[in-house]
């Protein structure tokens, strides 16, 4: 399984794409999936800080064929988050299946231009 972490600002949108690909760099076909990423305070925590999902705009697919898909979180949405260290996972769901695509860390720090 990845890990990836993300290093966030408070006073900035964060956006990146990201292209899914098996090992020998083929394609992962995002074709009638979606995706949810929790982000909580620690992985064990009951209360989630925040969900980024395909419904609601926080994780987009691009380009099914391809495994393009994007997250984003807004500005508001970083700024409501208390600064500090969160764990996160990234889940596709497909066919019934969820499927765990990353996992990690993501930290927001505070922007000086908040």
């Amino acid at each position: 399984m990845a890990i990836v972490n993300f290093t966030v600002e408070n006073d900035a949108d964060f956006y990146r794409q990201f292209l899914y690909r098996y090992l020998d760099g083929s394609p992962i076909d995002l074709t009638g999936n979606t995706m949810k990423m929790g982000i909580r305070k620690r992985a064990a925590d009951a209360i989630e800080e925040m969900l980024l999902t395909t419904e609601n705009g926080g994780l987009a697919i691009v380009d099914a064929a391809l495994g393009k898909f994007t997250v984003r979180i807004t500005q508001g949405q970083l700024a409501e988050l208390p600064v500090g260290d969160y764990d996160h996972s990234l889940i596709r769901m497909a066919g019934g299946l969820h499927l765990r695509v990353w996992s990690g860390m993501l930290t927001n720090n505070a922007g000086p231009s908040r």
